[in-house]
């Protein structure tokens, strides 16, 4: 199986519990990894049967910069299960940073891997 990547995708988003981390957008970071079936777009050379990555990032920025999640586990599996509404999506890896949590780390961040159950593997 093939997979498209995106690392380091920047977005700013309110994300948080504490009182302070509601009133300001924070900056997060995401690496994606997403496994999907590569032949018909090799074979054509044709972007309607690649898995668009401009896009993918448009959607991404738009759904987390609109959102206002308390905790990243609940925005790395919304992100997630968007990923998955793609069609010929497989599985997502997400790795979601938050880099600028912690006072006395350089990130902090959760890495998920979710399955799309519906995806026909041939």
């Amino acid at each position: 199986m093939d997979s498209i990547f995106i690392e380091k995708l920047r977005v700013d988003a309110i994300i948080g519990v504490y009182p302070n981390e509601r009133d300001t957008k924070q900056p997060l970071v995401l690496d994606i990894n997403m496994s999907y079936e590569t032949s018909q777009a090799v074979a054509s050379d044709n972007l309607k049967y690649a898995l668009d990555y401009h896009q993918v990032c448009k959607d991404i920025n738009t759904f987390v910069s609109e959102s206002s999640y308390q905790l990243i586990e609940t925005l790395a599996e919304a992100i997630a299960q968007n990923i998955l509404k793609i069609k010929g999506v497989i599985d997502v890896k997400i790795k979601l940073s938050k880099p600028n949590a912690l006072d006395l780390a350089d990130n902090v961040g959760i890495c998920i891997h979710r399955k799309n159950i519906n995806s026909e593997i041939g």
